[in-house]
């Protein structure tokens, strides 16, 4: 009788444990499909997603010895009905209201793979209907009409979600911008019109009342508490009793008051507590530091598409002279390319002559103030000389710089803005041409504008920079001599520089970007010539933050004349007056801290765009790593010349070391 018992528990303990084994069993997901879709392409799609097909094998071989990227992806039958919801939810957003998602799984047992299929009929989507604005009537007429002209849409255009979110917030910012600090943005609600294929929009709004200032108060610690004047603060915090309460304002004045250097910590906010009818106080809470700042630094930068590495030393006045102006002494040196240096022979070989170190020595002293004229202007004056060793040239250059930064509201079209005067003197001893001396004077008025809509600074996902830098110099003495009758010896030139970069979020979780970026400049002399341009006013292509494949300023025009004389001969020196840059990178974030990247760089600079050739773009492909940090992302990219003007044999009919660059940097490259 035991016997019987033993084997029939025997047999029951086999069977649970082959039905357990069953159950758990994984198979790898092989592959995701997508079929019927015909206005997202099947890669948005699988961002949109939570199944994941297996990666290559040489990413689960990178995730076997290392951890990095993504091993094996195993079939989640949980994770069918949230992708057929992910999937319609984006479809839904974006006015296919009527789309239809079905699914197929096909098992193979004897590979253990998965095949899954997703079926989505889109139909045809809604375009915008009727938009109604429930609220706002009570509001004065300019900013009830700021608030229709932002959420105004085109009823020839598809419903969109995102654009419609990206309108309502703009909206809601001029509320909180116009004195209604308690407003607030209640609900959207759409109908849909089948008849006419149309999404009708209910926006709604609580205003509540519209307050002003009342007063600032001001909360002070910190070791230098008692030497900063409450005046100086109210002044600083941009406010005065009767202005309307303004969110974006509060923000632009809090970045003011960090700027000034005299706060550990700082904050700027209404007392929605303390309200009284229709006014709201400021709170201003800060604690101040020390007036004086003796700092030692490690330089580590990207200056001119160079890594560079060196020492410095700054010292920080705060408040001088009262007005919470800041006066800045620094002085440093940095060593370019720093890998290519042989440090055993520094001292023996150091000279004027000397390619094997190559750097810059700076020194600067600087006074900046956040408050001038009584506008919200922040404004520095500049004093700085550097000496820097190239291969081909030394330049020393002694200058002074006045800027005047001017704050913009964050949804304009242009929302930042500085214009500044330069004078500057530019000593220039070409190695390469017999140690000839150049020496240049100019006076230059400048300005810089643009447009930013990115959501980070460290790791951008969407949004676009746009900015352009306008640069004319000498006008001023050139009509000073005019006027006393001698002749002008410089030459007159505009320097016109634009950049636009673009980022695209390929994932729903915000870790694959797709990024691209484009540079034109143009530097024209409309009196004198080429030579009298200042060689760092010309343009250069290669290095860390430009065409990767090849070194830093490694990319010039052959044959660049640089003397009067006309010489044109000669290992290439100055760089061109033309210069066309563009890139494209995937990025791709993981573990938080560490990210990839695969870039495609194209660019040159020519002696003018009349001189400019398609078949005179080098073009370098790579791949590079990023560690993130708080502060910054640390990059190493490994460049390759896939394109190279001056040698064009294939890529694979050259040594690899000879036609590979490692290139390291702060930041991203754009």
């Amino acid at each position: 009788m035991k016997n019987k018992l033993y084997i029939t528990l025997s047999i029951l303990l086999f069977l649970s444990l082959s039905i357990y084994a069953q159950e758990v069993k994984k198979y790898e997901l092989k592959s995701v499909d997508f079929e019927g879709n015909e206005e997202y392409s099947s890669s948005v799609l699988d961002y949109v997603i939570y199944s994941q097909e297996s990666p290559w094998w040489f990413w689960k071989f990178i995730n076997s010895i290392t951890g990095f990227s993504r091993g094996t992806s195993y079939f989640d039958s949980t994770n069918v009905q949230k992708d057929i919801d992910a999937l319609k939810g984006y479809y839904f957003s974006n006015g296919f209201f009527k789309v239809n998602v079905t699914s197929k799984t096909e098992i193979d047992s004897s590979s253990e793979n998965v095949r899954l299929t997703y079926y989505i009929k889109e139909n045809k989507p809604a375009h915008y209907g009727e938009l109604k604005i429930i609220g706002i009537n009570n509001l004065p007429p300019e900013i009830n009409l700021s608030i229709r002209n932002y959420l105004a849409v085109d009823s020839t255009k598809i419903y969109s979600q995102g654009l419609l979110s990206n309108n309502i917030d703009r909206a809601f910012s001029t509320l909180l911008n116009t004195g209604y600090m308690i407003a607030s943005f209640d609900s959207t609600l759409i109908y849909l019109d089948t008849l006419k294929n149309k999404a009708n929009i209910n926006v709604y709004f609580t205003t509540g009342k519209r307050y002003t200032i009342d007063s600032v108060i001001i909360e002070k610690s910190g070791v230098g508490a008692d030497i900063v004047e409450n005046k100086l603060l109210k002044k600083i915090s941009g406010f005065k009793p009767g202005d309307f309460y303004d969110l974006e304002k509060i923000r632009l004045n809090q970045v003011r008051l960090f700027r000034t250097g005299l706060f550990n910590t700082v904050s700027l906010s209404g007392v929605k507590k303390d309200t009284s009818g229709n006014q709201v106080p400021l709170k201003l809470q800060s604690n101040i530091g020390l007036m004086n700042e003796l700092s030692p630094e490690i330089i580590i930068n990207n200056q001119q598409n160079a890594f560079n590495l060196g020492l410095g030393v700054t010292y920080i006045r705060k408040n001088f002279f009262g007005e919470a102006r800041k006066m800045t002494i620094s002085t440093s040196f940095g060593v370019q390319d720093i890998f290519q240096v042989n440090f055993g022979d520094i001292f023996k070989k150091f000279s004027f002559r000397d390619t094997t170190l190559l750097g810059y020595v700076d020194t600067r002293v600087k006074f900046e103030q956040p408050y001038l004229f009584g506008k919200n202007i922040f404004g520095t004056w500049e004093n700085y000389a550097t000496i820097n060793k190239q291969k081909t040239y030394n330049n020393t250059i002694y200058g002074t710089k006045l800027k005047f930064e001017f704050e913009l509201p964050r949804y304009t079209l242009i929302n930042f803005l500085s214009i500044f005067y330069n004078i500057e003197q530019s000593n220039e001893i070409y190695r390469t041409y017999n140690d000839s001396l150049s020496i240049k004077t100019i006076s230059s008025i400048g300005v810089n504008f643009g447009s930013t809509t990115i959501d980070s600074l460290l790791f951008p996902t969407k949004g676009y920079n746009l900015s352009f830098q306008v640069e004319a110099a000498n006008s001023i003495p050139y009509l000073v001599t005019k006027i006393r009758g001698n002749k002008f010896n410089g030459a007159l030139f505009y320097k016109i520089l634009i950049t636009n970069s673009m980022y695209i979020d390929l994932s729903h979780e915000r870790k694959s970007i797709l990024a691209f970026r484009t540079k034109i400049g143009h530097v024209q002399a409309y009196v004198g010539d080429y030579a009298g341009i200042p060689i760092n006013r010309t343009f250069y292509t290669g290095g860390s933050n430009s065409i990767r494949g090849w070194r830093a300023n490694e990319l010039v025009p052959k044959g660049t004349p640089i003397l009067r004389t006309g010489i044109t001969r000669g290992p290439n020196v100055k760089g061109g007056t033309f210069l066309l840059e563009t890139s494209i990178e995937y990025r791709h974030r993981f573990l938080n801290y560490y990210g990839i990247t695969f870039f495609v760089d194209a660019g040159n600079s020519w002696l003018g765009y009349t001189q400019f050739r398609w078949d005179q773009m080098a073009v370098a492909v790579g791949v590079g790593f990023r560690y993130y940090t708080l502060i910054a992302p640390f990059r190493i990219d490994f460049g390759f010349k896939f394109y190279d003007p001056n040698d064009r044999r294939f890529i694979f009919d050259k040594k690899i070391w000879s036609n590979f660059v490692l290139q390291f940097g702060i930041g991203e490259a754009f």
